[in-house]
């Protein structure tokens, strides 16, 4: 939520880093703010990006032990 706040919630996608878009956990707070009912695009949207994010967030973690691992082998 601390994305949320930071970055915006402006739906726009842009390759411009000065520019402010919309974050994965923004998008979910959005679509989530209403009645979505189950079963709809916007329903299945909301853990489609919550599993992007989740498997983003494992990945690089993954990647940090690996490197932290590799780090330590070479200075011991």
């Amino acid at each position: 939520m601390a994305v949320t706040l930071a970055a915006g919630a402006t739906p726009k996608l842009t390759l411009n880093p000065l520019e402010s878009i919309q974050t994965m956990t923004a998008y979910i707070v959005q679509v989530s703010q209403g009645d979505t009912p189950a079963g709809t695009v916007e329903y299945r949207t909301i853990f489609a990006v919550g599993l992007t994010l989740f498997f983003t967030t494992m990945l690089m973690n993954v990647l940090a032990q690996w490197v932290l691992r590799r780090t330590r082998e070479k200075y011991e």
